[in-house]
């Protein structure tokens, strides 16, 4: 508790401290055998092994392509977060070995790229590549804006055994590390959230926002009102409060947590809009070239990242404010990954405003795909297909 307002701080958490959920979870989900092996399908990719399917070609294991219902029949909220969490440990901890995104700019609107993430994990016998376009457009044509999918080898002998569908798992992986960081980074007594955007990723994040803090009130703001409107009516059948805006000030005026979940060239969210207290989780943008924030929010905000090379190189809004001289890159307070393990400190005070600056990590995505592979070797889950190379 701070002693001056009297919010509740952030807790310094430690590994899991979300696991409680699970066994909740798989009450919800009892009737399904699939989700009640969840735990057992970490296990065996904590172990490396295969306790289920172990079809070979050439005494080498089976290629699988494991599509998006697949992924949603494997994946529960609560494995998302774990997974994640690990990810963003390893990420700064060093034992994830990646680089930073590689992009290829596309014509079309801004963000448009053919986008390249890789990465290999100490503790993991896979590594892989994830590889996708990005067209921000998409979303006005009912169509997803990230498509493609992650590539995995084993360590072995370099062998492709698997092609995840990449957009769906950065779906989960990216409402999962908001939601991981705003565990760690936004108060206890957090009951209100806004949602700047009304897409996919403001879906998800709401889902996942509200499982670790007690969300009742949802705010919603885009620039299409009777969309916002229509996101609010699905939130309110869903039980909360919600509201949608035409003013995005108004949408955070009197908020907890904050969620920029847009494809915008041009900042949407101001520094003096941010109420004390505040937490910030900034998704939306993931090219230096557009940008959700103002420099504003930048030098109210105590900054933390995923991956700081990957912030310094694609965070539009902090090399501008670090190239201007408005802050300093001591401003960026470091990554969750180290406020996780307790080598940095997060949230010190109530007033304090926060701001989780994402840009997606490689980890995260080849985490989670091996814990994907590993579920549907298991469950029978993925097609199989001859694939020698």
């Amino acid at each position: 508790m701070n002693q001056c307002s009297g919010h509740p701080v952030a807790a310094q958490v430690g590994p899991l401290a979300h696991a409680g959920n699970f066994s909740r979870e798989v009450i919800k989900f009892g009737r399904s055998r699939l989700r009640e092996q969840c735990y057992a399908w970490r296990r065996s990719a904590q172990q490396g092994s295969w306790n289920g399917r172990d079809c070979k070609v050439n005494g080498e294991p089976e290629f699988l392509l494991i599509d998006r219902k697949a992924i949603r029949e494997i994946l529960t909220l609560s494995l998302a977060l774990e997974t994640t969490e690990a990810a963003l440990r390893k990420t700064s901890n060093g034992m994830a070995h990646q680089q930073i995104r590689r992009t290829l700019e596309l014509p079309g609107a801004t963000g448009s790229c053919l986008s390249l993430m890789y990465a290999a994990l100490d503790d993991r016998p896979l590594f892989g590549a994830k590889v996708l376009s990005v067209f921000p457009d998409n979303f006005a044509h009912g169509l997803a804006s990230h498509r493609g999918g992650v590539f995995l080898f084993d360590k072995d002998h370099g062998r492709p055994v698997a092609l995840i569908d990449g957009g769906e798992l950065t779906a989960w992986r990216t409402a999962a590390a908001s939601a991981v960081a705003t565990r760690v980074l936004s108060r206890l007594d957090s009951s209100t959230l806004t949602v700047l955007g009304y897409g996919e990723q403001a879906r998800r994040h709401v889902a996942a926002i509200a499982d670790i803090r007690p969300i009742h009130a949802i705010h919603v703001w885009g620039r299409d009102f009777a969309k916002a409107q229509r996101f609010a009516e699905e939130q309110s059948a869903a039980g909360f409060e919600a509201k949608a805006h035409r003013d995005p000030r108004e949408a955070v005026r009197e908020t907890d947590i904050i969620c920029t979940t847009t494809s915008s060239e041009t900042p949407v969210l101001f520094g003096e809009w941010l109420p004390p207290g505040v937490h910030v989780n900034a998704v939306g943008a993931s090219v230096a070239s557009c940008r959700e924030l103002d420099l504003d929010c930048v030098r109210r905000a105590h900054i933390w990242v995923d991956y700081l090379p990957m912030a310094l190189t694609a965070a539009g809004e902090l090399i501008e404010a670090i190239e201007t001289g408005m802050i300093g890159s001591d401003h960026i307070r470091g990554e969750v990954g180290d406020v996780l393990a307790g080598t940095k400190p997060g949230r010190s005070g109530g007033e304090q405003i926060t701001l989780f600056r994402s840009l997606g990590v490689p980890a995260q995505d080849i985490e989670l795909a091996y814990l994907v592979y590993t579920a549907a070797r298991n469950a029978g889950l993925g097609t199989s297909i001859e694939f020698r190379l």
